[in-house]
């Protein structure tokens, strides 16, 4: 076979082996957080209440709400998903009312 082919395939296997373990990583950092902030019963202990003051507050937006949610969880992972609500609503009306 020639050189050029012989590189030239190389370089394609490199390059796929490359780009799945990148694709590897990002999937990986995104199941690591889901696992590590989000126990099965967290999602139970939010109040209704806070639920619905949040979406009140981004207009019934449900998936707004939620990537609200999950910015707090990624900033304070310690915290629980009842605190990443109102630390939500709260950071709403601080920006909302801010002078």
């Amino acid at each position: 076979m020639d050189l050029s082919l012989l590189l030239a395939i190389a370089l394609l296997v490199g390059l796929f082996f490359w780009l799945r373990r990148y694709q590897a990583r990002g999937r990986a950092r995104t199941r690591g957080y889901r696992r590590s902030t989000t126990a099965p019963s967290s999602k139970q202990s939010v109040n209704n209440q806070t639920k619905r003051e949040l979406l009140r507050l981004v207009g019934g937006n449900r998936e707004v709400a939620e990537r609200l949610v999950d910015q707090v969880q990624l900033r304070n992972p310690n915290h629980s998903e009842q605190w990443c609500w109102e630390k939500a609503i709260y950071d709403i009306q601080r920006d909302r009312y801010r002078s």
